[in-house]
């Protein structure tokens, strides 16, 4: 499993975790509608975003096309967990980042990751 360069810093504040719905709903003929649990797997879709020096983005593109196999394989990264701390999670890119400049030396990155 690739892991997240030490050298790049982890995703800024301001990400969002959206949850996967996790129950099938079944409509009846007549009352409520019938739901269970399809699974008990986390598989969060996280939007994450980053901000790079220039040197950070050429690490991170270097890393991405290479260890990380232009976003196919899982890595870990420190992410917040929701209750106050931080963890490490195991996460893959759902497609490829997007990318701006925001100044001189600051890219902003931004991608959608999957959590297992």
């Amino acid at each position: 499993m690739a892991t997240w360069p030490t050298t790049l810093p982890n995703p800024i504040y301001g990400m969002g975790v959206d949850p996967t719905d996790k129950t099938v709903r079944t409509d009846m003929e007549a009352g409520a509608a019938r739901v269970r649990r399809r699974s008990k797997a986390r598989n969060d879709s996280i939007n994450a975003t980053w901000e790079f020096t220039d040197a950070q983005m050429d690490t991170f593109r270097t890393w991405f096309a290479g260890d990380c196999n232009d976003g196919s394989e899982w890595f870990q990264l420190t992410m917040p967990d929701g209750f106050g701390g931080q963890n490490l999670l195991d996460v893959r890119f759902i497609g490829t980042f997007k990318s701006t400049i925001d100044g001189p030396d600051l890219w902003r990155v931004s991608a959608s990751l999957e959590a297992e």
